[in-house]
């Protein structure tokens, strides 16, 4: 005879065990979850994959946070959509394969990626640089490469309210601390000024994406010289102006060094041999400065403490504004900072390697 005991209690047993392992199921194959793998991953209703550094990725969307080259690479057989800021786009369009496909977006537009939207915002970094905010049951702001400051030529980040932040960490140790850049403006006009008065030819060091757009505006802006740039330079310089930015008088070297006052150079070509040459055709002698976060002199005569990225009083300040439950560190110094942020701010941190493919409910 059966027992009505069980008869009753069989399908109760299977709808519970039914039950756990839908929310079994929705916990780990519908959760958020953020790691790194190629660049920084989002995964939640879509894959989002963030400054893939690799073109052969996979993904359902790709994100672009700005133009240097190290978080720029387009593969032309992706069928993905790409989407980065005008800017961007435009600083990397020579880079760009015909058959990609790629969509701009302005800051604070969104377009949807399954159940979540994507947003950008002003990052600081370099003209047209963002940060990507993903809006869903969380908030999760990846900052990218971002500083607080502002420049001589755009703002300073937007910081981000957030759940979940994955931030850079490149000067996240107590000992990196920048001068106010009003300061290091001035510095650098009284070098030049110094060089110009002593009939000596000055060259400025700096990345021809980023870096080398600033320099120009400060060397409008803080002597009475216009620089003779490189053709990398002058054709960012020229993009960048395209989009807003207001730079100054600027000319590209071509034969002309005799003419020159002041030189602006990516750092690849400021080596002694390359820097000789130039004072032999420029018939003067010349005196070199890097524009840089990382103060080692290498060859240069002088340093100049301009950096893009927030140093470290920035990081702490970013945390501490934005209010995130959790904190994931990424690039750089990133075990040091999560410790630092945890002791300082009570906030549960770790770096994102130490997070790869951990399921976000977990923290």
């Amino acid at each position: 005879m059966r027992n009505p005991f069980v008869a009753v209690c069989l399908p109760f047993r299977f709808y519970s065990t039914l039950s756990f392992v839908l929310r079994f199921v929705q916990k780990w194959f519908f959760s958020m979850h953020i790691y790194d793998d190629n660049g920084v991953v989002v995964h939640a209703s879509e894959k989002i994959l963030i400054d893939p550094h690799r073109k052969k990725v996979s993904a359902d969307r790709v994100l672009v946070s700005h133009a240097h080259s190290d978080h720029v690479s387009i593969g032309a057989k992706n069928e993905f959509p790409y989407f980065m800021s005008t800017p961007t786009h435009g600083l990397i369009e020579a880079k760009i394969p015909k058959n990609a496909r790629t969509h701009t977006m302005d800051f604070r537009s969104h377009v949807h990626a399954g159940a979540e939207k994507v947003s950008l915002v002003n990052s600081g970094h370099i003209v047209g640089s963002s940060q990507i905010v993903i809006e869903g049951e969380k908030t999760v702001c990846v900052t990218t490469d971002f500083k607080l400051q502002d420049s001589i030529i755009q703002k300073g980040a937007e910081i981000v309210p957030c759940d979940i932040l994955v931030m850079e960490s490149t000067f996240g140790l107590k000992q990196f601390s920048f001068p106010a850049r009003e300061q290091v403006y001035e510095e650098m006009s009284a070098w030049m000024r110094h060089a110009q008065q002593g009939n000596v030819l000055p060259v400025l060091a700096g990345y021809a994406t980023g870096k080398a757009q600033e320099i120009t505006k400060v060397v409008n802006e803080y002597s009475n010289m216009v620089p003779f740039v490189h053709e990398s330079i002058f054709e960012k310089n020229t993009i960048a102006e395209k989009h807003g930015a207001s730079l100054g008088k600027f000319e590209k070297i071509d034969h002309n060094l005799k003419d020159a006052e002041l030189l602006i150079l990516p750092p690849s070509l400021c080596t002694p041999h390359v820097l000789h040459a130039i004072s032999v055709s420029a018939r003067k002698p010349v005196v070199s400065a890097k524009c840089t976060g990382w103060l080692w002199k290498e060859s240069y005569d002088r340093n100049f403490a301009l950096s893009d990225h927030a140093d470290y009083a920035q990081l702490i300040q970013y945390v501490r504004e934005a209010q995130p439950t959790q904190v994931f560190t990424h690039h750089g110094f990133e075990r040091e900072l999560a410790l630092s942020i945890t002791r300082e701010l009570g906030i549960p941190a770790r770096s994102l390697d130490e997070a790869r493919q951990k399921v976000l409910a977990h923290y």
